[in-house]
């Protein structure tokens, strides 16, 4: 089964790059592109698709409000929102209004189709940097309940061990690279 894109952007040259994109995988095909976050509601009646991948910042209505829009008018239509920002508060923001997930432009290439099949399954799409601050949120905040629940800081020795893991899994939270982790 093909799933029926929508796709929002207030700029030409994205939209068709994004639809060369997705229009590249048999399982996808855009069906309407929309210039502001107004038409896309319009076309998300009209045209009935499966996901509306929208830009995060639209004249006239913004992605934000667009999604929230069609999810509140469409709840079969997920949303999906692409974006220059690589910023966390556009991210959660993103999910309250319903989106699915959030792709950065920068990594549309990377990234799109991969949200796009997620979202269809109704499964939701953390881009790399979002997951990383997650992580360490969650490790940061943990951390107190951690310290009284082990005698002391990293009580075990050598590699592998619980306390090992938790620390890279903390590094990689703070963006380590990969070979920085290695070389620990």
């Amino acid at each position: 089964m093909t799933a029926r894109i929508l796709l929002a952007d207030d700029h030409a040259l994205v939209r068709a790059g994004v639809r060369r994109i997705l229009d590249a995988e048999p399982d996808l095909t855009v069906v309407a592109e929309a210039r502001d976050g107004s038409e896309a509601v319009e076309l998300a009646r009209t045209e009935a698709p499966d996901l509306a991948v929208l830009d995060i910042s639209m004249p006239r209505m913004t992605g934000l409000q667009a999604a929230r829009e069609i999810t509140r008018r469409h709840p079969d239509v997920r949303t999906l929102m692409l974006s220059m920002y690589d910023n966390e508060q556009y991210f959660f923001s993103a999910l309250q209004d319903g989106a699915c997930g959030y792709v950065l432009k920068s990594a549309a290439d990377e990234d799109l189709v991969t949200a796009c099949r997620a979202a269809i399954r109704g499964e939701s799409f953390l881009y790399a940097g979002v997951a990383g601050t997650l992580v360490r949120d969650f490790l940061e905040a943990d951390a107190p309940r951690r310290a009284r629940a082990e005698p002391g800081p990293h009580r075990t020795r050598g590699r592998g061990g619980k306390a090992d893991r938790r620390g890279l899994l903390l590094q990689a939270g703070r963006g380590r690279a990969r070979h920085q982790l290695q070389d620990r």
